[in-house]
């Protein structure tokens, strides 16, 4: 326990335990096999834990870094209690990969050009243990979530010849 000085006295505070990342992703996998039986949901689950539906077959287009410009649009959930948290407004987002949550990111490789998927993305490839505000309403702490996102277009910014 630590105490922090705050003006006209001290307040104690709790040290935050560290993250437990393999037990929340068992946790969420129970939670999200639970959702796909009582839901009639069929998904996939891939080696890092994402679960995903491919909606719509998109094509190979090649591999995404950081210079990718990707057009999409999507619709996000959290899955607890199915409200909307986000949703690309006039139909497209733009968007470049380097700083999205890793589920998103393989959600991307997933769909592909002109491609629709549909995520199950447990907290630890999302938000983990952060409260994310924005968008449509908060986002508690470890939240699964449940995006659809259709890739409309991709640019990749050229090459320098340096």
């Amino acid at each position: 326990m630590g105490f922090v000085l705050i003006a006209g006295g001290f307040i104690a505070c709790e040290k935050a335990a560290p993250y437990d990342e393999a037990g929340q992703m068992a946790i969420d996998d129970a939670i999200i096999v639970q959702y796909m039986k009582d839901s009639s949901v069929v998904a996939t689950k891939d080696p890092s834990g994402l679960y995903y539906q491919i909606l719509k077959t998109g094509k190979d287009d090649g591999r995404y870094d950081d210079t990718t410009t990707i057009w999409a649009s999507f619709s996000a959930k959290i899955l607890k209690d199915s409200l909307p948290y986000d949703k690309s407004l006039d139909g497209t987002f733009k968007f470049n990969l380097p700083g999205y949550m890793p589920g998103w990111k393989k959600g991307v490789e997933l769909a592909k050009l002109e491609g629709k998927v549909r995520l199950l993305i447990p907290s630890p490839l999302a938000y983990q243990q952060r409260t994310v505000t924005g968008g449509l309403k908060t986002i508690p702490p470890n939240s699964i979530l449940d995006i659809t996102l259709e890739i409309l277009s991709i640019h990749q910014k050229p090459k320098s010849n340096k």
